[in-house]
């Protein structure tokens, strides 16, 4: 049953939404203090299309677990959600709620 979960996965992180540069720009800072990453924080709230509970029925369907954790954030130009469960970690894309592949996420920085 991982298999075809795998393959599902992979097949729609080809066509998985990114954000712009400017996007991608306003989620950073040169001054790492508290309340700027709050800002930050926010602004990535502004940013996601899918909400925590669409987060959240997307990855109760893939790890067949009720108990979700979410955390958003991003990497290059990728804004997502980690999904915990206590079996399964899943990659949700909070731009077009798709399923990420994490290597495709960390091989985009290497590019």
């Amino acid at each position: 049953m991982k298999y075809p979960l795998l393959i599902l996965g992979f097949c729609t992180s080809m066509y998985a939404q990114t954000m712009s540069a400017s996007e991608h720009l306003d989620l950073h800072r040169y001054n790492h203090r508290p309340s700027l990453k709050h800002m930050d924080e926010k602004n990535a709230h502004r940013l996601h299309k899918i909400d925590e509970d669409q987060a959240k029925k997307i990855a109760t369907r893939a790890c067949r677990n009720s108990d979700v954790k979410l955390t958003l954030t991003h990497h290059g130009s990728y804004l997502y959600y980690i999904a915990r469960t206590t079996k399964c970690t899943v990659y949700i894309n909070a731009l077009d709620g798709t399923v990420i592949d994490p290597k495709k996420i960390n091989t985009e920085k290497k590019q």
